[in-house]
């Protein structure tokens, strides 16, 4: 589909969710868990397509890797959800305010209500994770959502952009793949919330896109992420738990170390044993299938450049 046609997609299911959740109010428990179930299913039927397509974008990628970050972490914030709905759903009581107005019968609550059209731009590290946790929220909240999954991984997007037009109508969930231009028209949709997971430099132009409408943001973004590391720890088991996080789909996560502080006397100690603990995990690099491949020449000619 072209972009232009995508975009023009994109507003009309926008307006036709927004009139959905005005006419169909504040969805039950039970259709809430209703469509928590439907998310799992998904996940389930699909397995060994969602593994097959992650290969295709990576040019190789562990099926393990694959079951374990992006459906078996998807399961979990899903289930987690589920589990934990009714009790999220019930109103709070507060004390009213000024408190004299308890002795006239006056009482106060929050009452959570859903907000309406929840847009997510999910990233290329964990495609599918990081459209499946965020969606439980979502789903839990009793919202509705649109999805903007990454263009650097295509194979993925479009099967996720086949999977749920099977257990969910367009006013539910609604996929739009495409490239940078249809996720610029996406990040300037007048959504009720939008969650967008990806690098800082995008994100400044996501911000700006979403103030045009006032669009309130979750955003998680990349980091460094320092391991300190104290006197008295073990060394071999240190760093064979940093390193598995280090290597972890080729380190392409938010949540890889990325510098050690440690104890001046211990720094060389640490060295050995990280290099060990990587060589115990991955004997060879190159064509290992075992090991994650770089998503894209240009990320790979950046880690070239930094060697």
């Amino acid at each position: 589909m072209a972009d232009t046609d995508q975009i023009a997609r994109m507003r009309d299911v926008l307006a036709r969710q927004k009139a959905a959740h005005i006419r169909d109010g504040a969805p039950t428990l039970e259709q809430r868990t209703a469509r928590i179930d439907r998310a799992l299913a998904l996940l389930t039927a699909y397995k060994d397509e969602i593994i097959k397509a992650l290969n295709d974008d990576f040019g190789n990628r562990a099926a393990e890797v694959s079951g374990i970050t992006d459906i078996g972490a998807s399961m979990g914030p899903l289930r987690h959800a589920k589990a934990n709905l009714k009790t999220w759903m019930k109103p709070e009581k507060r004390k009213t305010t000024p408190a004299i107005l308890g002795l006239f019968g006056a009482k106060a609550e929050v009452v959570f209500q859903p907000k309406g059209t929840v847009g997510i731009i999910s990233p290329w590290n964990f495609p599918v994770n990081l459209t499946f946790a965020p969606l439980a929220g979502v789903l839990a909240a009793g919202n509705r959502a649109m999805i903007k999954p990454s263009e650097f991984t295509p194979a993925t997007s479009d099967l996720m952009a086949r999977m749920f037009p099977g257990a969910f109508s367009e006013e539910e969930i609604a996929v739009f793949t495409g490239g940078p231009d249809v996720g610029q028209a996406f990040a300037g949709l007048a959504f009720d919330h939008l969650i967008f997971t990806g690098a800082t430099s995008v994100a400044r132009h996501v911000m700006k896109a979403a103030a045009e409408n006032l669009v309130p943001l979750t955003l998680e973004l990349g980091g460094k992420s320092p391991v300190i590391i104290g006197k008295s720890a073990d060394l071999a088991t240190t760093a064979a738990r940093v390193m598995a996080g280090k290597t972890l789909n080729a380190g392409q996560i938010c949540l890889a170390p990325d510098y050690v502080i440690a104890p001046a006397d211990q720094v060389g100690a640490f060295v050995a044993q990280a290099k060990g603990a990587v060589e115990a995990m991955f004997p060879t690099i190159r064509e290992n299938p075992d090991y994650t491949a770089v998503i894209a020449d240009r990320h790979y000619d950046r880690i070239k450049g930094h060697i």
